[in-house]
Protein backbone atom coordinates (compact mmCIF):
# COMPACT_ATOMS: atom_id res chain seq x y z
CA UNK A 1 0.00 0.00 0.00
CA UNK A 2 0.77 3.50 -0.94
CA UNK A 3 0.48 6.06 1.33
CA UNK A 4 1.22 9.68 -0.26
CA UNK A 5 0.87 12.71 1.94
CA UNK A 6 0.21 16.00 0.25
CA UNK A 7 -1.62 19.52 -0.06
CA UNK A 8 -3.78 21.02 -2.66
CA UNK A 9 -2.54 22.29 -5.75
CA UNK A 10 0.48 20.46 -5.51
CA UNK A 11 2.07 19.53 -8.60
CA UNK A 12 3.61 16.65 -7.57
CA UNK A 13 0.99 15.39 -4.97
CA UNK A 14 -1.07 15.44 -8.23
CA UNK A 15 1.60 13.11 -9.97
CA UNK A 16 1.89 11.29 -7.65
CA UNK A 17 -1.96 10.14 -7.73
CA UNK A 18 -1.81 9.87 -11.06
CA UNK A 19 1.10 7.87 -11.46
CA UNK A 20 -0.61 5.10 -9.08
CA UNK A 21 -3.56 5.04 -11.00
CA UNK A 22 -2.46 4.43 -14.05
CA UNK A 23 -0.21 1.54 -12.92
CA UNK A 24 -2.80 0.48 -10.92
CA UNK A 25 -1.43 0.82 -7.61
CA UNK A 26 -3.14 0.57 -4.39
CA UNK A 27 -2.76 3.68 -2.49
CA UNK A 28 -4.35 6.36 0.16
CA UNK A 29 -3.94 10.36 -0.10
CA UNK A 30 -3.89 11.84 2.50
CA UNK A 31 -4.81 15.84 2.58
CA UNK A 32 -1.79 17.75 5.61
CA UNK A 33 -4.25 19.66 7.21
CA UNK A 34 -6.81 18.35 6.77
CA UNK A 35 -6.63 14.41 7.63
CA UNK A 36 -3.21 14.67 9.76
CA UNK A 37 -2.20 17.85 11.36
CA UNK A 38 1.09 19.29 10.72
CA UNK A 39 2.17 18.46 14.01
CA UNK A 40 1.53 14.36 13.31
CA UNK A 41 3.51 15.41 9.39
CA UNK A 42 6.09 16.92 11.55
CA UNK A 43 6.33 13.64 13.64
CA UNK A 44 5.74 11.02 10.81
CA UNK A 45 8.72 13.14 8.49
CA UNK A 46 10.68 14.68 10.89
CA UNK A 47 13.15 17.32 8.89
CA UNK A 48 11.00 16.94 5.51
CA UNK A 49 9.67 20.61 4.58
CA UNK A 50 8.35 19.70 1.18
CA UNK A 51 5.01 17.73 0.02
CA UNK A 52 4.17 15.12 -0.94
CA UNK A 53 5.75 12.47 1.42
CA UNK A 54 5.74 8.82 0.30
CA UNK A 55 5.69 5.28 1.98
CA UNK A 56 5.09 2.14 0.13
CA UNK A 57 4.32 -0.89 2.94
CA UNK A 58 5.16 1.43 5.55
CA UNK A 59 8.47 2.19 4.70
CA UNK A 60 9.38 5.70 3.85
CA UNK A 61 10.00 6.31 0.62
CA UNK A 62 10.34 9.90 -0.43
CA UNK A 63 8.75 12.04 -2.47
CA UNK A 64 7.44 11.83 -5.84
CA UNK A 65 10.77 11.28 -8.01
CA UNK A 66 11.25 8.49 -5.87
CA UNK A 67 8.09 7.19 -6.54
CA UNK A 68 8.40 7.50 -9.95
CA UNK A 69 11.95 5.70 -10.10
CA UNK A 70 10.46 2.95 -8.37
CA UNK A 71 7.45 2.32 -10.77
CA UNK A 72 8.27 3.61 -14.02
CA UNK A 73 11.05 1.36 -14.69
CA UNK A 74 11.13 0.28 -18.55
CA UNK A 75 10.23 -3.28 -18.82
Amino acid sequence: MIEIYGQPNCVHCEKAVELCKDKKLPYKYFTVKQDITIEEFKEMFPRKLTVPQINVDGQYLGGYDELEAKYEKPM
